[in-house]
């Protein structure tokens, strides 16, 4: 059997590239850990990411919330329904368009969303420590230009 290394030649776009590569298994370990922190608290990931948008930009719209993602339109529809159905969201009249409505959280939608940024947070603080000099400032801004080009190759905001 050949075993075939993944050796790319070096060059500028090598760095991009590491980045590309340790971001699903960031994402994948950020999503385990999530998932015990939260276990308790009935929200799926899914909705824990729109509650996230919706705290963090505020009122939105089922269709600008699906390309933030990007998901479908119904995908995010059904997750939005399960949020109101739970009474962490609502949705009220849009000005700027007769159908689509603008969903924002309610009280107790916010409420969770200070629970969960402070579980968040005491978590993060804990690992901190081990992380040693790590420069997560330097990450953030790599990661937020990358979605940046990427959003702009994709067309959306």
């Amino acid at each position: 059997m050949c075993l075939v290394m993944y050796d790319p030649a070096p060059g500028p776009e090598t760095a991009v590239l590491a980045t590309i590569n340790e971001v699903p298994r960031a994402f994948f370990r950020l999503a385990a850990v999530a998932d015990a922190l939260f276990a308790d608290l009935g929200v799926s990931p899914g909705e824990r990411g729109v509650m996230r948008d919706l705290f963090i930009d505020g009122e939105d719209t089922a269709p600008s919330l699906a390309l933030k993602k990007p998901v479908s339109r119904q995908a995010m529809q059904a997750i939005l329904d399960e949020l109101v159905g739970k009474g962490l969201v609502a949705a009220t009249e849009n000005p700027r368009h007769k159908r689509s409505r603008l969903y924002y959280l309610t009280p107790k939608g916010i409420e969770l969303c200070v629970e969960l940024q402070r579980r968040e947070l005491a978590a993060i603080r804990e690992m901190i420590g081990e992380a040693g000099s790590a420069d997560f400032a330097t990450a953030a801004a790599a990661l937020k230009a990358l979605n940046a080009l990427l959003a702009r190759r994709l067309n959306i905001a």
